[in-house]
């Protein structure tokens, strides 16, 4: 598996830009959608923050939550610092297998489109149930396999092809393309409902868009 902290790093200056291209602007819908699913409150950790997009709209919508946004890119990181200009947000650096935060430090964690590239999704699912309050909520947003035969195979192209190609057009053809596999390689729905299951969270609901190719996880910590 690449460097994911290097990978990132790189791809950190054109990272929101491409975002919109490949999701054909689709993903501020969707992250839009994901935080007005729950009312947060208390502390909230926004985990593989990127560049602060998820923390810095819970802290807009939710002033009084406290809000840390980790990461382990550091260059991704300075770019969510410069959003969030008014200093409301701590950002802080690592990865999800080890947290320097102590047990039930938080009521929420959220991940958008980050849990399929962290080097392991058991641990880093330990490690979130460990700083999650008792009853706190996790909340995950990633890409998911299609069962259906004509959307799995139009998705292919999707990814092997349409993705690395606007990598391509930002001298960024091998960290898109490793980020295209990591899509094709991740759980469908039901898989990652198991997952969590086995992790020690209960699934209290899914919400899918793009004929079930993004799905929304929303889980108990058990």
């Amino acid at each position: 598996m690449p460097d994911t902290k290097k990978t990132f790093d790189s791809i950190s200056k054109n990272y929101d830009l491409i975002n919109q291209l490949i999701s054909f602007g689709l993903h501020k819908k969707w992250k839009n959608d994901f935080i007005n699913l729950i009312n947060f409150h208390g502390e909230v950790i926004d985990l593989a923050t990127g560049t602060g997009d998820i923390a810095i709209s819970i802290k807009e919508k939710f002033p009084d939550v406290k809000v840390v946004g980790y990461d382990p890119s550091s260059m991704m990181l300075e770019i969510a610092k410069k959003k969030n200009s008014d200093n409301t947000i701590c950002f802080k650096k690592g990865f999800c297998e080890e947290m320097p935060f102590l047990d039930s430090s938080f009521n929420f964690a959220t991940i958008t489109f980050g849990i399929r590239n962290t080097k392991s999704i058991a641990n880093s699912l330990s490690e979130i149930k460990r700083v999650l309050k008792k009853d706190g909520v996790l909340m995950i947003m990633e890409f998911s396999k299609s069962e259906n035969f004509l959307i799995k195979n139009l998705y292919n192209i999707y990814l092997n092809y349409i993705i690395p190609f606007i990598g391509f057009l930002f001298s960024k053809y091998d960290e898109y393309k490793y980020l295209a596999n990591s899509i094709e390689s991740f759980y469908s729905k039901d898989e990652m409902n198991l997952v969590l299951s086995k992790s020690g969270f209960t699934v209290n609901k899914n919400v899918q868009y793009n004929f079930g190719l993004v799905t929304i996880y929303i889980a108990t910590k058990s």
